[in-house]
């Protein structure tokens, strides 16, 4: 069975306000998981996902946003299947960010596995990033029409070969 729940509907009670204490509920509305979690999370690709799972029968599914959500925040942090299952189930700022309850979140590397697996399957990662820039472009208001010199991203030989490699290179074209 597919499960979702539409991070776009709001909850009358926010959970989240009642166990974190008023400065740290105020860091977190102003903080990358608010935005994560009013922004990004709606873009998730849930709809192809979701196809991977049967509607009626087998066992219910983790919800799809947020496991979307956990595979990007995964690749964006550079955790492993295990420290993202455990973000799942005890970092309270990630549970916000993936509009999720604290209370009985329970998951597994494999679960998490599984789910990278099929993100990569379907190649949905270019998608995702695209989605997401254009959304926080727009959400930022940013100029984009012009970029500044220093920003570009200039990877010289230096960076892929070694000092004997590039000296072999060096050498190799000096007496062809």
């Amino acid at each position: 069975m597919r499960y979702t729940n539409d991070p776009r509907q709001n909850r009358l009670f926010d959970v989240f306000e009642s166990i974190l204490s008023p400065l740290a509920y105020k860091e977190l509305l102003a903080g990358w998981q608010h935005l994560f979690r009013q922004t990004i999370l709606e873009l998730m690709p849930v709809g192809t996902v979701k196809e991977h799972f049967d509607p009626v029968i087998g066992q219910p599914t983790k919800e799809l946003y947020s496991m979307c959500g956990l595979i990007f925040l995964m690749e964006f942090r550079n955790w492993t299947a295990e420290e993202a299952a455990c973000a799942y189930m005890f970092h309270a700022d990630i549970q916000y960010a993936l509009n999720l309850d604290p209370e009985n979140q329970s998951m597994s590397s494999r679960t998490v596995e599984r789910y990278k697996k099929l993100i990569v399957e379907d190649d949905l990662a270019g998608r995702i990033m695209e989605d997401i820039t254009g959304a926080l472009i727009e959400k930022l208001d940013l100029n984009i029409q012009t970029q500044r010199l220093d920003s570009t991203h200039v990877q010289s030989d230096m960076a892929q070969f070694g000092r004997t490699r590039m000296m072999g290179v060096a050498v190799k074209r000096f007496l062809t």
